[in-house]
């Protein structure tokens, strides 16, 4: 993919209050974004800030109910910066809606995942959609608490356009009974 064009960056910073696009305030964005890589922090445009500014872009864009660090890698910045790609937007969408409906904050437990991460994942598919910013696994109390309220959140987002899959412990979209311990009280979607 190529960068962002300098029209769009300057678009982006301004969106995102970030200041005018500059090499100061790129540094300030990389000290934000990746708070435990000062290697980073280099004030250049490169691959790595530019799909960091796509996420916090897309984030506060189609989910502001979400931070865009809550998406971040779970490998706490052993392997990648956090961001190996950015949440898509059809993904954020059936996100923020499902958080509209029932009008309850949602624990994100597994956003964006980079290759190395995801492969000391117990379970976790090496095709897994959280590397291509295409899945999340969320708790939300009192929503995804039990299996039946699983299935019902299952159903609901079955019917949001771009769904593409869904399971938790005990349930998946199919309506079939899965076993997924590792999953707890949290649900996967993912999106086409």
């Amino acid at each position: 993919m190529a960068l962002l064009s300098k029209s769009k960056r300057k678009e982006y910073f301004t969106y995102l209050g970030l200041g005018k696009y500059s090499k100061k305030n790129i540094r300030k964005f990389q000290k934000i974004a990746f708070p435990d890589k000062p290697e980073e922090w280099d004030g250049s445009f490169g691959p790595k800030t530019d799909k960091a500014l796509r996420h916090w872009r897309n984030v506060r864009k189609y989910a502001p109910s979400f931070r865009p660090e809550e998406f971040k890698c779970g490998c706490g910045g052993r392997f990648c910066t956090g961001y190996p790609t950015q949440m898509r937007v059809r993904e954020l969408v059936i996100l923020q809606t499902i958080r509209n409906h029932y009008g309850k904050p949602m624990t994100v437990t597994s956003g964006l995942r980079c290759d190395r991460f995801n492969a000391t994942l117990r379970g976790s598919s090496p095709n897994s959609r959280h590397k291509l910013g295409k899945a999340t696994d969320f708790y939300m109390s009192g929503v995804t608490d039990s299996v039946e309220h699983r299935k019902k959140t299952i159903k609901y987002a079955k019917a949001l356009k771009g769904f593409r899959y869904g399971y938790g412990n005990g349930i998946n979209s199919y309506g079939e009974k899965v076993t997924a311990p590792n999953m707890g009280n949290a649900l996967h979607i993912d999106c086409e």
